[in-house]
């Protein structure tokens, strides 16, 4: 049997906005696992799919700031030190979830109020003020 070279996936959610359009078609090399075309999305969304593929520019492994510079870290160091960022905030802000499971977003929730902070999503700069202008 001949393995195709592109392989389709329907019924794609889309991962920019907390719209989750959940009918986008992307088709993939099976070769390279690069995303190739992408139907169905609007032109950020499409950016979005588009991103994800090898180029160079995308972080592989946990990074913090050290003497102001961005130096690689395991995962154990890199969420230490988040937990000490989160820990030292007065009213820490807790921004996306729009495009994850709703036990992550439940846990977005609860590490909110446990901080005592402010939750927030990609609504809010994306279709929110649309439908806001709407009124």
């Amino acid at each position: 049997m001949i393995e195709k070279k592109i392989k389709t996936s329907y019924d794609v959610i889309c991962p920019f906005c907390g719209t989750l359009c959940d009918d986008l078609e992307v088709d993939i090399n099976n070769e390279s696992q690069e995303i190739i075309e992408v139907r169905n999305a609007c032109q950020i969304g499409t950016a979005k799919f588009f991103a994800s593929n090898p180029s160079g520019h995308r972080y592989k492994k946990p990074m913090i700031k050290v003497d102001g510079k961005l130096k690689e870290t395991d995962l154990e160091n890199a969420i230490n030190k988040t937990a000490e960022i989160l820990a030292n905030t007065i009213r820490p802000l807790l921004y996306g979830f729009s495009s994850t499971d709703c036990e992550a977003q439940g846990k977005g929730v609860e590490l909110a109020e446990i901080l005592g902070g402010v939750l927030d999503n990609t609504a809010s700069v994306c279709h929110g003020p649309s439908l806001l202008a709407e009124r």
